[in-house]
């Protein structure tokens, strides 16, 4: 036994530790509120790199911003998105968004100091567009709490998703930015 303790020890220091990812529920008044920027726009770009530890992968998307809901950051932005796919290695991040060029979104987007700006939330921060009869609608993320969540709910207590929820459907583009920019400027 005495001769295998060396080896267990050397394994043990060599294996990776598990990490898990916990998104506690935010409501658009909170993703407004914690955003450095909220851009609309389409995407030109996605490409997937190492993190600077080279331990990860991450994805790196470039939007070209159409218009600025809060904060500007000029005419294209980059952000990065956790996971991505690097030849063989693939990264993936439960409850990360995943993009596609020529997708039109919103993006709440939040910074650390000079870093590169990255999504509020994970797939939270994300607002899809769609092209419908009578123009463009936003469609939430299917994780964002309604008006019967309370704001700030705890992991103890999860956010109710009902099918049909008139919260939970798409509305009209202009009525999202009204009620955006109103959030933004109000005191919270």
């Amino acid at each position: 036994m005495t001769k295998l303790l060396p080896a267990f020890i050397l394994i043990a220091a060599l294996t990776t530790t598990a990490r898990a990812t916990v998104v506690l529920p935010a409501d658009l008044g909170v993703l407004t509120r914690d955003a450095r920027s909220i851009p609309r726009g389409r995407i030109v770009s996605v490409e997937s790199r190492w993190t600077e530890s080279r331990r990860g992968i991450e994805t790196l998307v470039t939007l070209e911003a159409e218009t600025y809901l809060k904060g500007d950051l000029g005419p294209t932005v980059q952000f990065r998105v956790p996971g991505g796919q690097l030849g063989r290695f693939r990264s993936i991040t439960v409850g990360a968004p995943q993009f596609a060029i020529g997708q039109r979104v919103i993006v709440f987007l939040g910074a650390h100091g000079p870093s590169v700006p990255f999504v509020l939330g994970l797939g939270q921060g994300v607002f899809r567009l769609a092209r419908s009869p009578d123009g463009w609608t936003v469609t939430p993320p299917p994780v964002l709490p309604t008006a019967e969540s309370p704001a700030g709910a705890s992991p103890a207590r999860p956010v109710r998703v009902v099918r049909g929820d008139p919260q939970r459907i798409a509305t009209p583009l202009g009525e999202f930015e009204r009620r955006v920019r109103v959030l933004a400027v109000s005191p919270q």
